[in-house]
């Protein structure tokens, strides 16, 4: 199977220039989440934000270690289709920049479950001799599929497909 070469926005790039050495010799647990690790993992996909996944720990080291880009404090969020997290939201290079810890889903009977661990099967892709940990496609479907995105959804599901896996795996 052929390789497809990943193209980002310079902006997006240059915001990875920022976050990705200071996480990194951190050694803060975290990895690039949303349409960005979409675009990561070779899908047809333009991202236009940075979303990262970690822990609430990992919530308030990012926003210690990326203080002077604070753009709100760190705090629970109630997100939109049934979904909070403890996060914070950075401005870099005006990019907005969301770090969610702890992100839960709401199911149907209105309890609140856990996402999937973002640290399963994540991946370090290198990229322009950064090294960026991403979450997995499976985080990627799980996501996806509870934000009711279902054309999201279905693209990382052809793609698991087409690499021989499949959402069990």
């Amino acid at each position: 199977m052929a390789m497809t070469t990943i193209l980002l926005p310079e902006r997006i790039v240059q915001v990875l220039r920022v976050i990705c050495p200071i996480l990194n010799d951190a050694r803060v647990e975290w990895a690039v989440s949303g349409s960005l690790a979409l675009a990561l993992h070779s899908l047809p996909v333009v991202p236009k934000d940075v979303d990262l996944q970690t822990d609430r720990l990992g919530v308030e080291q990012i926003a210690l270690l990326l203080s002077e880009y604070l753009a709100h404090p760190p705090g629970l969020h109630l997100g939109v289709r049934l979904i909070r997290a403890y996060t914070v939201q950075l401005k870099i290079r005006d990019l907005e920049v969301e770090v969610m810890g702890n992100l839960e889903f709401q199911s149907p009977d209105g309890r609140w479950n856990p996402a999937p661990d973002f640290r399963h099967r994540r991946t370090v892709i290198d990229y322009l001799g950064l090294s960026i940990p991403v979450v997995s496609l499976e985080f990627l479907f799980a996501l996806y599929t509870q934000l009711q995105r279902p054309g999201r959804a279905a693209l990382i599901k052809a793609r698991l497909e087409a690499l021989g896996g499949g959402l069990g795996q």
